[in-house]
């Protein structure tokens, strides 16, 4: 039946003159008002189903017909039976209930929302509230077989083609290793240099192959290769829609370092290059803007490019301690540097230095190691940094001013490092030919939590 303007007007009139006893009488202006509501808000793929519930402050002589609209990520077909985008709500009733099947599939992918937004009620929007919508969010239940775990990125041999990546679990009681190769059946290629997490996808820098392998970070199944306009790529960040990776090029010729720039909805590179000084190696995101740290390629560097992620362009330089080798941004906007200084084989050795940078105005501040002190490894979990030297793990907090005298940990042989919930990771790529270890130390103890045989050259430690 459809309502016409008269039955409205009736329907109104009738409404003011019945007694509050009378099931037709609403008061207020909510006389037609018309909400959908849902028990829950979540719901498992093996739900089985969801309940929308369609309720109407005025009752009507004769059906009504409500049609309505879906929304969301979620699919009709794929996640939830398709729905026919309209029902009846009978005569004398003041509800009804839309009911959702939901369908439990057995692929893998990201939680998804489904929304039912009311459209008409007897063709007619004026029945409708602002209450006029409702959704829900349905929960995958597959697990990937890489997910809540750690990978670990593995040069290899140099020239020989065999890097490599490693899927260890939290407690490092499940070790799988060359998963890339597993999965797509072919090698990774030559020289994994770094990971970069952009979304659902991982990005893998294959420094001698000049090539970048993206794959699923959870299943590891290939996505995309890049394998044009690199040349001796580093490491990559992510900012304002677009993939910036830095290129040493010839490390021994100071005027072709460049960031090349990724368009990230087709994983390709775009024809745009940034020009940058000598050496680009780490690179970190925050706000649009792009940090790059420049040890120098084959000899030594001291600056930290700044790059605006709009215009694609270098914004500014600040000047830091020689051969800066990691960076870290923490929740106040600070750029913390690690620099290691020159090495005593260039006949100009210096010391490293710890720089705290406002990236509001570039104004920083510094700590000096001592000359033969040359620290990596910059790490920050929980309001403390943590660095690593001449086998040595060292904690300060970030309000601190001078550097600590005492080590949390010592005899190490760290060839790369990370802390993360108070968990400390690091490689040792032993004798650099066979295979490393990765070993976790507990922070509140200070003690070794486990250790593991991982493949050849671990360099990368990153959570998925």
């Amino acid at each position: 039946m459809k309502l016409n303007k008269l039955m409205l007007v009736a329907l109104f009139i009738g409404a003011i003159f019945t007694s509050c006893s009378n099931d037709d009488d609403v008061s207020g202006s909510s006389i037609f008002e018309i909400r959908i509501q849902s028990a829950q808000d979540t719901y498992d793929e093996t739900a089985g189903n969801a309940i929308f519930n369609i309720i109407s402050t005025q009752t009507f002589g004769s059906d009504v017909e409500i049609t309505y609209s879906v929304s969301g990520t979620a699919e009709a077909g794929l996640d939830y039976d398709v729905l026919s985008g309209s029902l009846m709500l009978p005569a004398g009733a003041s509800s009804i209930d839309l009911v959702v099947s939901i369908i439990d599939d057995a692929d893998i992918e990201n939680d998804e929302t489904l929304i039912v937004t009311l459209e008409t009620v007897d063709g007619s929007l004026e029945l409708i509230s602002n209450m006029n919508s409702a959704s829900i969010s349905i929960m995958d239940d597959e697990t990937a077989p890489f997910e809540n775990g750690i990978l670990i990125s593995h040069e290899g041999n140099f020239g020989q083609g065999n890097a490599s990546v490693s899927f260890v679990s939290y407690d490092l009681q499940t070790v799988e290793n060359n998963i890339y190769s597993t999965v797509n059946s072919n090698p990774l290629g030559d020289t994994a240099q770094s990971i970069g997490f952009n979304g659902d996808l991982a990005y893998i820098i294959l420094n001698v192959s000049n090539s970048i392998e993206v794959v699923d970070r959870y299943t590891f199944v290939s996505v995309a290769t890049i394998n044009t306009g690199l040349n001796n790529p580093r490491f990559i960040a992510f900012a304002n829609g677009k993939g910036y990776v830095t290129n040493w090029g010839d490390g021994s010729v100071a005027t072709d370092d460049y960031l090349a720039v990724i368009d990230l909805s087709s994983n390709t590179l775009t024809a745009q290059t940034i020009s940058v000084a000598e050496g680009p190696e780490e690179i970190v995101a925050g706000n649009n803007t792009l940090y790059v740290a420049h040890q120098g390629g084959y000899s030594q560097n001291n600056v930290i490019s700044v790059i605006d992620a709009t215009s694609d362009a270098v914004s500014s330089t600040i000047t830091v301690g020689d051969v800066p080798n990691s960076m870290q941004l923490d929740n106040s906007g600070n750029l913390w540097v690690l620099a290691g200084g020159k090495p005593s084989w260039t006949g100009d050795e210096t010391g490293g230095k710890l720089s705290k940078i406002n990236t509001t105005d570039n104004s920083m501040t510094s700590i000096d190691f001592e000359t033969t002190e040359h620290p990596n490894h910059l790490a920050l979990d929980n309001g403390s940094l943590y660095y690593y030297t001449a086998g040595s793990v060292f904690k300060m907090a970030t309000s601190e001013t001078t550097l600590p005298t005492n080590a949390e940990i010592t005899g190490l042989n760290f060839y790369g490092m990370t802390v993360n919930n108070s968990v400390l990771y690091g490689v040792d790529a032993g004798d650099f030919t066979s295979n490393g270890t990765l070993s976790s130390y507990n922070l509140s103890s200070n003690t070794l939590d486990a250790n593991v045989t991982v493949s050849i050259i671990p360099g990368g430690i990153y959570f998925n």
